[in-house]
């Protein structure tokens, strides 16, 4: 059996861009899919994949191992979002192929989950308004969820006054009024605040009880994550833009982060996954992937939930499901406890309506902020 051919597709759900990756093989009705949506930059994914697909066409299938080294070393300039995102979404597939041979969830090929079910919590997205987030709670805590996620930080500067720090708390302070003592909730900072910033921040949402804060400080900046995990008493979160276990060795090593977020799109696949995974529980560090996007990573990330002893909240995209129902046979809904079933069947378990996503081809997403005076802010 062999790989015959890679195709990217980008995709335009109304939120972002999509890329999924579906990979054939000389076995009729045999093929793969995986996702390696990384959002504003889907045409240097989709032209990553290509370049990847020379490297694997003719190999076997099942031999998600060699086919990882090999795209990995083989591409000489490694690492960097675009070309790991490649990478990622091609090794997805591969093990969805190796779960639909073997007639077993990729969760069973690893090993057996160790869960039944996987708790999640509902990014409730950026907003600046205090009544807005509580709306957007509610609706999240009717759908079943019993934990969430906000964004409420404005476009900041390196410093800022006391205005813009009454405005994050007085959201913060909404959404744990809003979710009363019993719920959970989440702080991401994006990594727009510098460090002297974030620990002014972090030392006034305390209060308010935020199970971590995420990207708190650049992500380019291992000295700024220091400098704050020296500082702050609320557990910190990263990990969403580093790629494979070589970025996330020195975080661990230095104890800078309780809880890391890879994402199975982005940062090495499934594969890659695993070994971060393993490489945190060596520390006592939480496994909580990022997972934002489409259905086909939620299918992955749920999948390595079930099997990592670590793992703690699974992030979850709770809007558009109209939308994800008509490309995807899964959707993730959580049930009244704010559980997500595991998706069923071999494989990842989901399977894409081919048709519908060729039709969503059409569209543009481009993120931008800028601050008050005009000037370029980190998005």
């Amino acid at each position: 059996m062999k790989i015959t051919k890679i195709t990217p597709y980008i995709a335009y759900n109304g939120i972002s861009d999509l890329v999924f990756v579906k990979v054939e093989t000389d076995e009729p009705g045999l093929f793969g899919w995986g996702e390696c949506s990384l959002p504003a930059k889907p045409n240097g994914v989709a032209g990553a994949v290509r370049d990847l697909e020379p490297l694997i066409l003719g190999a076997d299938p099942e031999r998600t191992e060699w086919a990882w080294q090999r795209m990995y070393r083989h591409a000489y300039w490694r690492g960097g979002p675009i070309q790991t995102s490649a990478l990622s979404g091609i090794d997805v597939a591969l093990w969805d192929i190796r779960g639909k041979l073997a007639g077993k969830s990729v969760a069973a090929l690893l090993g057996g989950p160790v869960r039944d079910k996987v708790k999640a919590y509902a990014n409730l997205g950026l907003s600046l308004s205090p009544e807005e987030f509580r709306d957007r709670v509610a609706v999240a805590v009717d759908m079943g969820f019993k934990a969430v996620k906000i964004y409420p930080l404005p476009a900041v500067a390196m410093t800022e006054g006391l205005a813009s720090i009454r405005q994050i708390v007085a959201c913060c302070e909404a959404v744990r009024d809003e979710l009363g003592d019993e719920l959970d909730y989440a702080i991401d900072m994006h990594g727009r605040p510098s460090a002297s910033l974030s620990i002014i921040i972090e030392d006034a949402v305390r209060h308010t009880s935020p199970m971590w804060i995420e990207e708190p400080v650049p992500a380019e900046s291992n000295e700024a994550l220091e400098r704050l995990a020296q500082h702050s008493k609320t557990p910190i979160a990263v990990g969403e833009r580093m790629f494979t276990r070589w970025a996330f060795r020195e975080v661990l090593e230095n104890e800078w982060a309780g809880i890391i977020q890879p994402d199975v799109s982005n940062a090495g696949g499934i594969s890659e996954l695993v070994r971060i995974a393993a490489l945190a529980e060596m520390y006592g560090v939480t496994f909580a992937p990022h997972n934002p996007n489409g259905p086909v990573q939620a299918a992955a990330s749920l999948n390595l939930a079930a099997y990592a002893q670590n793992f703690s909240l699974l992030e979850t995209r709770h809007t558009n499901l109209e939308w994800t129902s008509n490309l995807s046979s899964y959707v993730p809904r959580v049930d009244a406890e704010g559980f997500l079933a595991m998706p069923q069947g071999p494989g990842l378990g989901v399977e894409i309506n081919e048709d519908f996503l060729k039709s969503q081809t059409e569209g543009e997403w481009v993120p931008e902020s800028f601050r008050a005076d005009g000037s370029i802010a980190d998005w």
